[in-house]
């Protein structure tokens, strides 16, 4: 829910990019990691999860591409790879996607590269689209043209409002982009200059963010309600207008407007799913867990609430139910493997042990900064009646004050049983 975060006023951090990263959630981590580019970060460790987040969108257009043209299915695999294409950072990527197109006869779109190139980071995907490289002098938020910019911010938006947006006047890109810059004062200036005949349903909701923002609550809450109602089904006038509530205390509000629009039998899979959330919320469980199956059973699909409704069935004893929405989570690297929170939840179960340990190690690799990992070997080793090394290990992760309170807990716990 990147919008949100604008309207909450919570900004985004390296620890978020992070989570999204290793939730495969790409397009967020993005779209997370350009909000924060705006406010000036230009820190390498930014620089290399913008990397992993467009090498990971673009692994996920290569295998789709590749899956294409295994399927006979030539045109859907070139948009798929072109696509890819236009996401990829590094350079083994790219070249991996070059062949891809090469066997479909098409030529791939003109991408200059520089010629002095860095190693990538740990955090990078990996796997047989692993990036290998990345540009050295180029930062992550030059991009080649107007067209570019605004694909890579609304890259996190619905598709289906993706193309809309690009179809808009310059007017209103001049304010869009000033916006997503941190440019706000400036960027109220420019709105009111596109044309009365262009202030659409998509003017309306950007303007409401801004001036929600801004403190403008009331005028912002209007703003997005005249969107909503030229547009009913708009997912992110829906998540806007659900977070001022929300901003403001107004909890009931919130549950009596999500509630509203699934009467009306507007976006059902959108509004459940919200639902769950604020039940999570207030700890009402038996509500959580109907709206969660209410959500999946009308097509809500997203990799972190896939997370959280498996945890609601595993909490309730629905084991193969939780075990099978984390197994359509995306992999470990794009070229598939066991994601985490479905090694995790082995782990729980005491299952697949030796698989899972090597997932883990890999993720120890890649966040050799995430104690998290270290603490899941740990547990695992001991899980395979590996006494001396899960206790050395756990001994170590205990004291690492990068570890988070909940982790904690589960540590000192299984070092008081052990």
């Amino acid at each position: 829910m990147g919008i949100l975060g604008k309207l909450f006023g919570s900004k985004p951090s390296i620890e978020k990019i992070q989570r999204a990263l290793e939730q495969g959630s790409y397009a967020e981590a993005l779209h997370l990691g350009e909000d924060l580019l705006a406010r000036g970060d230009k820190t390498t460790e930014l620089a290399d999860s913008l990397i992993a987040a467009a090498d990971g969108l673009a692994c996920l257009n290569l295998d789709e591409g590749i899956r294409s043209q295994q399927a006979g299915n030539a045109s859907l695999a070139v948009e798929h790879l072109q696509l890819a294409m236009s996401q990829a950072r590094s350079a083994e990527l790219i070249k991996n996607i070059e062949i891809a197109l090469a066997q479909n006869r098409v030529e791939p779109p003109t991408w200059t590269k520089d010629s002095d190139q860095l190693e990538t980071s740990a955090s990078s995907t990996c796997g047989s689209c692993a990036p290998v490289a990345r540009e050295a002098e180029v930062s992550p938020g030059d991009l080649p043209d107007l067209q570019s910019q605004i694909e890579l911010i609304i890259a996190s938006y619905p598709v289906e409002l993706q193309q809309r947006y690009l179809e808009q006047s310059d007017s209103f890109f001049k304010a869009f982009l000033l916006v997503h810059e941190g440019e706000d004062l400036q960027a109220l200036s420019c709105w009111d200059e596109v044309p009365r005949e262009e202030r659409d349903e998509l003017y309306l909701f950007e303007l409401g963010c801004l001036h929600a923002r801004l403190g403008n609550d009331a005028q912002g809450a209007t703003l997005l309600q005249q969107s909503l109602d030229l547009d009913p089904g708009n997912p992110l006038v829906i998540d806007a207008l659900l977070s001022l509530f929300l901003e403001k205390g107004e909890h009931s509000s919130a549950h009596k407007f999500l509630q509203q629009q699934v009467d009306a039998g507007i976006q059902p899979a959108l509004c459940y799913a919200r639902l769950c959330e604020l039940q999570v919320a207030a700890q009402d469980s038996a509500a959580a867990f109907d709206s969660a199956r209410k959500a999946l059973a009308a097509g809500y699909a997203d990799s972190e609430f896939y997370v959280l409704a498996a945890g609601l069935f595993e909490a309730a004893g629905q084991l193969e139910d939780a075990e099978q929405l984390l197994s359509g989570l995306p992999g470990g690297g794009c070229g598939g493997g066991i994601n985490l929170p479905l090694a995790e939840f082995w782990l729980r179960h005491n299952r697949e042990l030796a698989k899972i340990l090597d997932t883990f190690n890999g993720a120890c690799r890649q966040e050799p900064d995430n104690p998290r990992w270290q603490l899941r070997v740990a547990q695992t080793y001991l899980a395979r009646k590996w006494r001396k090394q899960g206790l050395e290990l756990l001994q170590r992760v205990v004291g690492d004050p990068r570890l988070e309170d909940t982790l904690r807990l589960e540590a000192e716990h299984l070092l008081a049983q052990s």
